[in-house]
């Protein structure tokens, strides 16, 4: 008996479904693209939990005459191509024409349509990739998907759809990146019967407002960049302006979104020695190549690309950004191009709000407004950057250690201070550490994840026992947010508000922030929440399907309000100050980590000293 068989065509469908529709923000990508080839001028999008109950796309389209549409839900069946040499001159953004089928094999599915010339349409139901019923129906030009219940007969692939929120994020993210590479065209978007996108057709800049915000879209430099063939246009953030992922990092070929490492690659070597370590820009840029040039058929889902001259987009793709991060006003100005590399601005740890910071109140005292202008031209960063080029003082720098200077793991400890032993002698090196000793152990504090960790089991403590202390706002502060942001914290507001944090809708996209916990009191607060939101949805991409979400999603939020209201690297603190952050870290629950895990308080022996300097 014969072991190899040709599948049935309902599981060639599914298997191919389960290659072009990864996850219901995959089905509403390749329904948006059906009505932007179809010349829509006004596209809707609805889903409901996640996308999983509902996804429906309306447009105003060419639509399809009664035969075309029963041919679009078949297998290969397209009117994109024609022959293999078809696929070097692409205009459109479908054309395998298996996108329709794959997706009615694994939902109910049902395409309702209708041409300019004919008096009605037509409408299609497909249940789990069964045969199509066509019915006469009257409607508007244009065409309407509706896909219910997907993956209602793959169980396999539905248990590894992420959280509710987690899809809903994902297809903001596919909705407003079709948003901004088509101005011209109007977008909305509903979820779960709330608006969170309109907007109506108009250019580029009126477009890049009502995606990123006003305030961030103001902040974009310009670029424009012509040779060989090769044309980028686009915008990035001035390096002051940074997200925690590479997702707000979006590329256009011809007007095709794409993932490329390559282009991801060439826009951090442009940015190179102008970010904070682990923070990425804002990139939006669109790539025109000719089409013979690029090869779009290399993956399934036609997010992928191959460049033929791949070298050549690099390199132009640099020095575009480079061009526009020279001609911004301020600091880059003065810059020579070939001298852009070595160019290396003051570091800080974390973003800079403005150019004037609050320093925090240290355990309950005022805050005081510090000028930059009055701040050092050069920080602890820059000054150890010089003498150990691998890295600063942070969680993630790999410099000279301990180790390397011969103190062996055992005599470098993190531990708890006897709370009854006598300290003495602090004092504070390079701003950041705090030194001090007992009677036979010297002892060296991170100044911030000692404040952090104590700011963190104070708020945890609030929250559970529904005291914390909040500071309400006398003159509540608006936030505007994108789109994605937005649902972000719309998301979040229930935890927000357990830890203090009230933020309410204002239209549209914007938030009043109400009040906010007392250690955040004097804080750039529209900075602030929006790093909040970027933290928020840097974790919500994990997508874990879990139980006590709200619980994690809390110990997110608590950790960077922590952080947040803590002495920074670069605080000078008094001796009175130093002694009673150490002190209340003796005394507190979990004294080793700050709750990102980095050390809080390392000892070191006096044993080990005399062993090291060999006095016996």
């Amino acid at each position: 008996m014969s072991k190899i068989k040709a599948l049935p065509e309902k599981v060639i469908n599914q298997i191919a479904a389960g290659e072009v529709v990864e996850r219901p923000s995959s089905v509403v990508k390749e329904l948006m693209e059906n009505a932007l080839d179809a010349k829509a001028g006004w596209v809707e999008v609805e889903i409901q939990e996640g996308g999983l109950k509902l996804i429906k796309v309306t447009d105003n389209g060419e639509g399809m005459t009664p035969e075309d549409a029963q041919l679009a839900v078949q297998k290969h069946a397209t009117s994109k191509i024609f022959s293999v040499e078809d696929l070097s001159n692409l205009h459109t953004f479908g054309f395998r024409g298996e996108a329709l089928a794959s997706i009615a094999s694994v939902s109910h599915f049902e395409l309702s349509t209708r041409t300019a010339e004919a008096l009605s349409g037509v409408s299609l139901k497909i249940k789990g990739g069964g045969a199509p019923k066509p019915i006469e129906t009257g409607r508007p030009v244009g065409t309407t998907l509706s896909v219910a219940n997907l993956f209602f007969n793959t169980p396999a692939r539905l248990k590894f759809m992420k959280k509710k929120s987690t899809e809903e994020n994902h297809t903001v993210m596919v909705a407003t990146t079709y948003a901004l590479a088509f101005p011209e065209v109007g977008f909305k978007l509903t979820i779960d019967g709330k608006e969170t996108l309109n907007v109506p057709p108009s250019d580029f800049t009126a477009r890049l407002s009502k995606v990123f915000g006003r305030e961030t879209a103001q902040s974009f430099l310009p670029l424009e960049f012509k040779n060989a063939g090769i044309h980028i246009h686009g915008v990035v953030s001035a390096p002051t302006i940074t997200k925690p992922t590479r997702e707000n990092m979006l590329y256009f070929v011809n007007r095709r979104w794409i993932a490329n490492a390559s282009l991801g690659h060439a826009v951090m070597t442009a940015f190179h020695t102008l970010l904070p370590t682990r923070r990425f820009p804002v990139a939006v840029l669109f790539l025109e190549v000719p089409e013979d040039q690029v090869d779009v058929n290399v993956h399934p889902t036609k997010k992928e690309v191959k460049f033929a001259q791949d070298r050549l987009l690099y390199d132009a793709v640099v020095k575009a950004i480079r061009g526009a991060l020279l001609s911004a006003p301020g600091a880059l100005q003065a810059a020579q191009p070939q001298a852009l590399a070595e160019f290396t601005p003051t570091r800080t740890e974390g973003p800079v709000y403005s150019n004037h910071f609050v320093q925090p109140g240290f355990l309950n005292e005022a805050p005081a407004t510090v000028s930059m202008a009055e701040a050092p031209a050069t920080t602890l960063y820059d000054r150890i950057a010089e003498k150990y080029p691998s890295g600063g003082p942070s969680a993630d720098a790999h410099g000279v250690s301990f180790e390397a200077l011969g103190f062996g793991k055992a005599s470098l400890q993190a531990r708890r201070i006897d709370p009854q032993a006598s300290l003495y002698n602090f004092s504070q090196l390079f701003n950041t550490f705090i030194v001090f000793q007992s009677d036979s152990e010297m002892f060296i504090a991170d100044q911030h994840t000692v404040h952090e960790r104590l700011n963190y089991e104070r708020l945890m403590k609030g929250v559970r026992e529904k005291g914390l202390e909040v500071q309400p706002l006398l003159m509540p502060v608006t936030v505007e947010l994108s789109a994605k942001e937005a649902q972000v914290l719309k998301n979040n507001t229930e935890t927000l508000m357990e830890l203090g944090m009230e933020v309410a809708p204002f239209g549209g996209n914007t938030f009043l922030v109400r009040s906010v916990p007392a250690d955040l009191a004097g804080k750039n607060l529209v900075a602030l929440v929006k790093d909040l939101v970027d933290d928020l949805a840097a974790q919500d991409t994990l997508g874990v399907k879990s139980t006590n979400r709200l619980d994690q999603a809390r110990e997110r939020a608590a950790t960077f309000m922590s952080c947040r209201s803590a002495v920074m690297a670069g605080d000078r603190l008094n001796g009175e100050q130093m002694r009673r952050l150490v002190d209340q870290m003796r005394q507190a629950n979990l004294p080793f980590t700050c709750p990102h895990g980095r050390p809080t308080i390392l000892s070191i022996p006096l044993s080990e000293l005399y062993r090291r300097f060999d006095r016996h």
